[in-house]
């Protein structure tokens, strides 16, 4: 028997056999794989899809065929394999059609540039604008704003009404992006809009695929232009979905082209003098220049960079936030355990930049939230030429999809992974297998950029606003996740706060 009839005879269900799913190695029959693939259609409509497919499909440590409209994936939840595409293997895969999606709203960024030599280009220029120096002058503004929203919460509390920590979570994080990225308060002009409206359309259009014909018809569109390099060639997918999106989610898309007329008056200012302070990330990115070049950065690519500065970072980080004080109010042992090293390490001051590592179990909680509910739920690659995961062929053009949900639920790596176990994320307790398994932020050279800055967003706001308030669950409504990238809260998540000083006087 050849080699790879070997490994074609591990592929279940056969290749001749018709189903939606194939598992390689796992045992699986045609009619198993078929009945595991319809039941996907009732955890959409009930929002448990994510959890569907990161604990309750078999084979997590295998690779699984998926075929969708225009397009077969390959879905892995293996650390190692993860791994492979990610970091070892890296070079061998780039960003796919399906990050159009997401340059509807953001632009052309580093998170949806598909554009290798473009992409390195930005990052060498964004790289130093998050370094640790320019990091910590943030810290200030990330707890004043955690203390304008605990105010909030009294002034909510006061009218008798529950604090819905999702949507506050989005006004924090969004005050927090203001003034360290545009070093203003957008409170203002920006306080009636948001865009989670506009994130469940990208779940929808990544599972219905509907980005690959899209590319296919800009680029057919461009073929016999006169530079296929020239800007509107890596825009044209992006504008046609936005147009799109014009019809299927009018709302959202006016609150898209609202922030987008904000942040574009904002770098006129810079640009022309009206605002002169440069201690925000406008100012470092109008600053930046490539090392290696001494180019700087243009209008277009400065929008594109905030916009996905402000989409991506406050939509993830606001989530991580939202699910954290969910969690801790189901879990009281953590929230005191919390409680009692925020007074004997802060003692009632707000933290610093400094305090962060004083503080590992605060830092555990928010780890440990990301890991339950991590800020990205996926990441899609293509390959570029032939490969093997594991024993398992990839040809060229294969889009490979690591689910991190999978990752950070997988049996073998995390002991109990329902459980939420802040104790997992101590140091002493995190070994090799558990660091590498754990990629909130992906990994490799296409890591987040900004995930210091998130994390660092996390853990000042849930030590400022922790030693003030304890928030409570009213009910016991499931809340579900919302079928997007970042899979946050599909709903509000109404709590009752308790102001500490209240409970301590409550104790007298």
């Amino acid at each position: 028997m050849t080699g790879k009839t070997a490994i074609d005879a591990t592929l279940h269900p056969p290749r001749w056999a018709p189903s939606m799913l194939r598992w390689h190695h796992t045992q699986m029959s045609w009619l198993d794989s078929w009945k595991l693939a319809v039941q996907v259609v009732p955890r959409w409509i009930d929002r448990t899809i994510i959890d569907y497919y990161a604990t309750q499909l078999p084979g997590r440590d295998d690779v699984i065929v998926a075929r969708m409209p225009f397009a077969r994936f390959v879905i892995i939840r293996s650390p190692e394999l993860a791994r492979h595409v990610l970091v070892s293997n890296q070079d061998n895969y780039r960003k796919g059609a399906e990050y159009d999606l997401l340059a509807v709203a953001f632009g052309r960024g580093l998170v949806t540039e598909l554009d290798d030599a473009r992409w390195a280009g930005n990052r060498r220029l964004v790289q130093p604008i998050f370094a640790k120096r320019n990091l910590d002058r943030f810290a200030g503004p990330m707890t004043q704003a955690a203390c304008d929203a605990v105010e909030r919460f009294r002034r909510i509390d006061a009218a008798g009404a529950p604090v819905d920590v999702a949507e506050e979570m989005n006004r924090l994080t969004l005050d927090i992006i203001a003034r360290t990225m545009f070093g203003t308060d957008l409170s203002g002009p920006m306080s009636a809009v948001t865009l989670s409206r506009l994130i469940p359309y990208f779940g929808i259009g990544f599972v219905t695929n509907t980005s690959r014909p899209l590319r296919a018809l800009s680029t057919l569109l461009l073929r016999y232009g006169p530079d296929s390099k020239r800007d509107s060639y890596f825009r044209l997918p992006m504008r046609i979905m936005r147009a799109a999106s014009w019809v299927i989610a009018t709302g959202a898309v006016r609150d898209l082209r609202h922030i987008e007329r904000v942040v574009d008056q904002l770098i006129v200012d810079h640009r022309t003098g009206a605002i002169t302070r440069n201690d925000n990330l406008l100012g470092l990115l109008i600053e930046a220049r490539d090392p290696e070049t001494g180019h700087g950065y243009s209008d277009l690519e400065i929008h594109d960079e905030l916009m996905t500065f402000f989409g991506a970072g406050m939509e993830t980080t606001a989530t991580a936030l939202a699910w954290v004080w969910k969690l801790l109010a189901e879990h009281r042992a953590v929230r005191d355990r919390l409680h009692d090293e925020l007074d004997r390490v802060l003692g009632g001051r707000l933290p610093t930049a400094d305090d962060v590592d004083r503080l590992p179990w605060t830092k555990a909680v928010v780890a440990e939230t990301m890991r339950v509910y991590p800020p990205i739920t996926g990441l899609a690659r293509v390959a570029k030429n032939d490969d093997l995961l594991g024993d398992f062929p990839i040809k060229a053009g294969t889009t490979v999809t690591i689910f991190l949900n999978g990752l950070h639920h997988n049996s073998r790596v995390w002991d109990r992974p329902e459980v939420f176990d802040p104790t997992r994320f101590l140091d002493e307790n995190l070994g090799r297998a558990q660091r590498h398994a754990a990629l909130p932020f992906g990994a490799g050279k296409r890591m987040c950029v900004a995930s210091g800055f998130a994390t660092l967003t996390a853990v000042l706001v849930l030590a400022t606003i922790a030693q003030r308030v304890d928030l409570d669950r009213i009910g016991d409504k499931p809340i579900k996740r919302q079928i997007s990238f970042t899979g946050g809260p599909d709903g509000p998540i109404p709590m009752q706060p308790t102001f500490r000083e209240q409970r301590l006087e409550a104790t007298i």
